[in-house]
C-alpha cells in the first residue's frame, strides 16, 4: 500500500493544478497564421496564433512520474480538394504560439489549417493560407471599364495582374500609375492590388468619343483598356446657349435656346422630358413665341429625352432692359438680360 502513496500523490497534484486550467481535453482553436500567404517556391517559415495551445500531461503512476507532451502537428487542407500537406518543425513556443514551417512545392490556391494537439484534439481554421504566383510573373494588365463613363462623375475600372498565359497573378500586391488620351484621368496612382486584382474608381474630366486607360507598375509592365467614349454627366442646370438679344420694341427676335449643362458645365442630354415656365421683369415687357415670325404665343416650352436643349422667340412690348427668366421643374432657373430699343 505504501509503495503507491507516491503515485495518488502524484494524481492529487496534477487534478488540483488541472481545476484552474483548460480540461485536458480542450480542442486547440487556430486564430491566425503569419504569414498568410506565399508562392511555394521555396519552403516557408510560419507563426500560428491561437487558444488552447497547451501541452498534455503523460503520467506513470507505477513509476511514480509525470511529463508533458508538446508534440503538436500541423497540416494545411488544400480547400479545392487535394492531399492534405505537413507542415514541418511543428514547435509550441513558450507564448503557447507554434512556430512551423511549410514546405516548398505545395498547390496553388486557398488552404484551410488543421492543428492537432497532443491530447489529440483537432482545431480548423478556414481560408488560413494561400499559395499565389510570385509577383514575377506579371506580364500585363487587364484595364476594363465596368461603367459608363461620364465627365467629371467617378466610374468603376477593374484592374488585374496577369502572367505571359493571361492567368490572374493573385501575389501581386503592388499599386500602378494611371493614364488616359485626354490627360485629366484622376487619380493618378492606384492603391494596393489584393490578390492581383484591384477595382478602382477613375474620374476624366474632358468629353471624349474614344478614350482609353492606361495603367503601369514599377517595372513597367502596363496594360491599356479598350476604347471607351466619355460623355455629359447628368443634368445639373440649364443655361441660355444663345448669345444676349437686342431688337426693336415689336420686331421678332432671333432663336433664344436654352441648354441642359453637367457640373462641370457641358451640354448633356435629358433623360425625361423637362418642363420649362419662361417669365419675364418687368412683367409683360415681352411676349414669347414658339416660332420665327412670331404668331403662336406660348408661355412655356420643353426639352424632350434626348436632346440637350430647345429654342424659343421674343416680341418686345415697352422698350428698355429686360431679364428674361427660364424655370425648369427641377432645376435651378438662369437668367439673360433683353435689350428693346424704341
Amino acid at each position: 500500500m505504501a509503495r503507491h502513496a507516491p503515485a495518488r500523490a502524484l494524481l492529487l497534484a496534477l487534478l488540483a493544478a488541472g481545476c484552474g486550467g483548460s480540461p485536458p481535453a480542450s480542442r486547440p482553436v487556430p486564430v491566425s497564421m503569419t504569414p498568410s500567404q506565399g508562392t511555394g517556391l521555396a519552403a516557408l517559415p510560419v507563426l500560428i496564433a491561437g487558444q488552447r495551445f497547451d501541452a498534455a500531461t503523460r503520467t506513470d503512476f507505477e513509476k511514480g512520474s509525470a511529463s508533458l507532451d508538446a508534440a503538436f502537428q500541423a497540416r494545411l487542407l488544400p480547400e479545392a480538394g487535394g492531399d492534405p500537406v505537413a507542415l514541418e518543425a511543428v514547435r509550441l513556443t513558450e507564448r503557447r504560439q507554434l512556430e512551423a514551417l511549410v514546405p516548398a512545392g505545395i498547390q496553388r490556391g486557398s488552404h484551410a489549417l488543421e492543428v492537432t494537439a497532443p491530447n489529440g484534439r483537432v482545431g480548423l481554421l478556414p481560408h488560413a493560407f494561400r499559395v499565389v504566383t510570385s509577383t514575377e510573373s506579371v506580364s500585363s494588365f487587364r484595364v476594363e471599364p465596368s461603367e459608363t463613363a461620364y465627365a467629371g462623375v467617378p466610374f468603376l475600372v477593374s484592374l488585374t495582374a496577369v502572367d505571359a498565359t493571361g492567368l490572374v497573378v493573385d501575389g501581386f500586391a503592388g499599386d500602378v500609375q494611371l493614364s488616359d488620351l485626354t490627360g485629366t484621368v484622376s487619380p493618378a496612382s492606384s492603391g494596393t492590388f489584393s490578390f492581383g486584382r484591384l477595382p478602382l474608381r477613375v474620374t476624366v474630366a474632358s468629353l471624349t468619343p474614344a478614350d482609353q486607360l492606361t495603367v503601369v507598375d514599377s517595372l513597367g509592365h502596363a496594360g491599356t483598356s479598350d476604347p471607351f467614349p466619355v460623355g455629359a454627366g447628368p443634368a445639373v442646370a440649364l443655361a441660355f446657349a444663345s448669345t444676349p438679344v437686342s431688337l426693336a420694341v415689336g420686331a421678332c427676335s432671333s432663336p433664344l435656346t436654352v441648354e441642359l449643362r453637367d457640373a462641370l458645365g457641358h451640354a448633356t442630354r435629358a433623360t425625361a422630358t423637362v418642363e420649362i415656365q419662361l417669365q419675364s421683369s418687368p412683367a409683360g415687357s415681352v411676349r414669347f413665341y414658339a416660332e420665327n415670325g412670331c404668331s403662336t404665343p406660348l408661355g412655356a416650352i420643353s426639352i424632350s429625352p434626348g436632346s440637350t436643349g430647345t429654342s424659343f422667340h421674343l416680341r418686345g412690348v415697352a422698350s428698355g432692359p429686360v431679364e428674361l427668366r427660364a424655370v425648369p421643374a427641377g432645376l435651378p432657373s438662369t437668367i439673360q438680360v433683353a435689350t428693346l430699343a424704341p
